[in-house]
């Protein structure tokens, strides 16, 4: 199963909006997923665990990509929105995101979309 962790062991079921940049040469870039009031937040409010990092998990859990760079957007001091972005320092990673994606998209119904720009 192909999952989108905020805590270990809990996966997101919220679809993140998804924007992607890759850099001229193609081997480094980032990928920006935005969670519009995901369900972990409210797990995070209701049992105050706080969320140390977000995971993309897929082949049965054995591939993992990891990231600790995420903030909360809040709106009348509400969270509202989760912002996570991935780094990519070079084509190894790459290849790794895309077989991520390619499997989340899969079973998710996810899509592509943009003409100049990969927003998923």
């Amino acid at each position: 199963m192909t999952t989108i962790q905020l805590f270990d062991g809990i996966p997101e079921t919220v679809l993140p909006k998804i924007k992607l940049t890759k850099s001229k040469n193609g081997k480094t870039g980032t990928a920006t997923f935005v969670f519009f009031n995901p369900k972990s937040v409210l797990i995070a409010k209701c049992e105050s665990y706080p969320i140390q990092t977000i995971s993309l998990l897929w082949n049965k859990n054995k591939n993992r990509i990891v990231s600790n760079d995420f903030r909360f957007i809040f709106v009348n001091g509400k969270p509202k929105a989760l912002k996570v972005i991935f780094l990519f320092k070079n084509s190894k990673e790459w290849f790794e995101f895309f077989s991520f994606i390619s499997s989340y998209s899969k079973q998710t119904g996810l899509s592509f979309s943009g003409k100049n720009s990969a927003n998923y």
